[in-house]
């Protein structure tokens, strides 16, 4: 074994270390069955961090309770946001397909291939989009329950608005950067009829603002498909400073907008004004029940790692949802 190399420990040794720790253990047996189906990487050293420590030891009387409650906060705050996002990447995939089947209609067969059909200033980016679509088609196409297998197979084709079901959050996106300005000013026309049920003074959402907007929404996709940690998580690019919308939330041309709550406030572009009502409600009420579980640090310590102003869950009223 290498010197760098950890050894395996149980996890009554487990236990033993966070002790040793002052990390305040209750329910010993619990603990165990906490630390053995979620595995003490993912809670301890995913979490534990954001708890105060001196040379290398627990203080202010932080408890384990803490720590996997606010492993449970982050899971299901991710599980929130993962659902936004997945409306919104609903939303566009009808739109663009409808849009893009509409100025393409007298092209017989897979229009999305053609590179004539998307802007001929970005023919390598388009290029490599048109790869990765006819891959999807041709790995698809022999797999007999599904969609495309069917289309190919009766009809030669498979339309667009069949395609978009196979494509992920990504070649979405790509698909709509590459697409021409005219295809684009209509999806984010009729996106904007979203933007309107949560924010009314906003009167025209260009394409530059949509596309813009969701490359920081598709990192944060990523984060949640793949389980990773969404407190403290930065997108590698601040989203451009937009007066419209960001003035609304004390977002300045000076402050940094790559944060989850530069994420939130996005998203009432893309969702319907119940989508995010829902949303909003949901991370107020998950805001509330951790900020009672907390001693050793205070809720405002977390929302500083989400980017959300202090106090944020208790000022921020309920938004109402119609149904």
């Amino acid at each position: 074994m290498s010197a760098s190399a950890k050894p395996f420990k149980t996890t009554t040794e487990q236990i033993a270390l966070l002790k040793g720790r002052n990390l305040v253990i209750g329910d010993e047996e619990y603990v165990e069955k906490l630390l053995l189906s979620n595995t003490y990487y993912n809670i301890i050293n995913g979490y534990s961090k954001f708890f105060p420590m001196v040379q290398d030891k627990y203080i202010n009387g932080t408890t384990f309770d803490e720590v996997m409650r606010l492993y449970i906060f982050d899971s299901e705050l991710k599980q929130a946001f993962f659902k936004a996002i997945l409306a919104v990447e609903s939303h566009l995939k009808s739109i663009f397909a409808y849009h893009f089947a509409e100025a393409y209609h007298d092209k017989i067969r897979y229009a999305y291939l053609d590179i004539a059909c998307y802007d001929p200033n970005r023919i390598l980016d388009a290029v490599q989009t048109i790869h990765k679509l006819s891959g999807i088609i041709n790995r698809q196409k022999n797999r007999s329950g599904s969609s495309i297998h069917h289309y190919v197979h009766a009809y030669g084709n498979v339309p667009i608005w069949v395609l978009v079901n196979y494509i992920d959050f990504g070649d979405l996106r790509h698909m709509i950067i590459n697409s021409r300005k005219a295809i684009q000013n209509k999806v984010a026309r009729d996106i904007l009829a979203f933007t309107k049920q949560n924010l009314p003074h906003i009167t025209v959402f260009t394409p530059e603002h949509m596309i813009d907007l969701l490359s920081n929404i598709n990192e944060l996709r990523n984060v949640c498909a793949h389980n990773n940690r969404m407190i403290g998580f930065e997108c590698r690019r601040d989203s451009k400073y937009w007066s419209e919308l960001h003035d609304r939330y004390n977002l300045s041309q000076r402050n940094r907008r790559h944060d989850i709550y530069s994420i939130y406030v996005s998203l009432q572009c893309f969702l319907s004004e119940t989508e995010f009502s829902f949303l909003h409600n949901t991370i107020r009420k998950r805001m509330r029940t951790l900020s009672n579980s907390l001693q050793s640090i205070t809720m405002n310590d977390i929302l500083t790692l989400l980017g959300f102003p202090d106090d944020w869950y208790l000022t921020s009223q309920i938004r109402q949802q119609k149904h």
